[in-house]
């Protein structure tokens, strides 16, 4: 395997109108130790952008454009931006977001890097999983990586998909603060609020009883951290084509001995909510009851998304298997849909 992560930290900048933000290049700096200390990435996995590179859109767009084809079938594409973000709706394509580089100007938007070569780059790339983590303002407005079109390579492939995590949730907010969080840890204080958040969560792990962080789990873990934060942090947003929030993507560095297994749900929309986190681990639980395995996939089947389907096939699969006594399978069966058919 060969996933790659690329981080672009844009802090200093060649306009003073713009401003330049410590924070950005702080926590530019401290994805790179996070993420090269990942068992499951690595040094040789991780790299941060030069602040040549990051003088010019060309510069950005040739390293991104080398790690993405660095990428295979079978490895994940990271690419983390942090910097400013700029939005001009009187420009013929309204709904994109710009990214700062150094040589950017306020009021030029022609200085700036438009989000869509970004987009365009990354979904050509041959990696199964490509992630962008947006650090900037305007971020609620980045749409989900698919665009338009079908992506050649994962689209209706199982555990493929895309994934946008922002510090924004509602695209009607512009302002992502960047000045640091004074209850984060010292070595994040220095960094903009959501990535400071989001790095402790990485670095620190979750009490998940598991030893990989899924896309849900850094989700779940990263709105709760600023959630509860005293200081008050806007809420962060996380979109999803066709990729699954179960999919591993970071390592759980919570020691083993700190972590703790959630209650089993007793509604099957909470076991939905818990499977679609984390697919593996709870589904044992769950097949110890066929009453509440076909309440569940009654459930999964009524809703419309694909991952709710998708997911719903893949508990039957297992039930099918699963339930091999003859009474034991009637059970489950009763619970499900009358329309659903048993799988062959």
């Amino acid at each position: 395997m060969a996933s790659r992560a690329l981080v672009i930290g844009a802090g200093k900048y060649a306009d003073q109108e713009i401003g330049s933000w410590d924070e950005i290049t702080e926590s530019a700096r401290r994805y790179l130790e996070v993420l090269s200390s990942d068992a499951m990435w690595g040094p040789g996995a991780c790299r941060i952008l030069t602040d040549e590179e990051l003088q010019t859109a060309d510069g950005v767009m040739t390293a991104l454009q080398d790690t993405a084809d660095a990428t295979g079938p079978d490895d994940t594409l990271l690419v983390v931006y942090v910097g400013h973000g700029k939005y001009w709706s009187d420009l013929p394509v309204s709904d994109q977001v710009h990214f700062a580089v150094g040589s950017s100007y306020k009021d030029r938007p022609w200085t700036w890097l438009s989000s869509w070569y970004v987009y365009r780059v990354m979904r050509k790339a041959d990696a199964r999983l490509k992630v962008l983590i947006a650090d900037c303002c305007f971020s609620g407005r980045l749409p989900h990586l698919g665009g338009e079109s079908v992506l050649p390579g994962i689209l209706g492939e199982r555990d493929q998909g895309t994934c946008v995590f922002t510090a924004l949730k509602d695209e009607r907010e512009s302002y992502a603060p960047a000045a640091g969080c004074t209850k984060l840890p010292t070595r994040f204080a220095g960094c903009t609020p959501f990535s400071g958040h989001l790095l402790k969560v990485l670095e620190q792990g979750t009490r998940d009883d598991t030893d990989q962080l899924t896309i849900g789990h850094l989700r779940e873990a990263v709105r709760t951290e600023m959630e509860r934060c005293p200081t008050g942090h806007k809420a962060p947003r996380m979109s999803l084509n066709n990729a699954r929030e179960s999919t591993p993507l970071f390592t759980n560095r919570m020691d083993e001995g700190e972590r703790r297994a959630r209650p089993a749900p007793v509604e099957p929309a909470e076991w939905a909510r818990l499977l679609k986190v984390d697919r593996l681990s709870p589904l044992a639980d769950l097949l110890k009851d066929e009453h509440m395995t076909g309440d569940v996939v009654r459930h999964l089947s009524s809703l419309t998304d694909p991952e709710s389907q998708d997911l719903a096939a893949d508990i039957d699969a297992k039930a099918n298997e699963f339930f091999v006594e003859p009474d034991t399978f009637a059970r489950y069966w009763s619970h499900v849909e009358p329309t659903r058919s048993p799988q062959a």
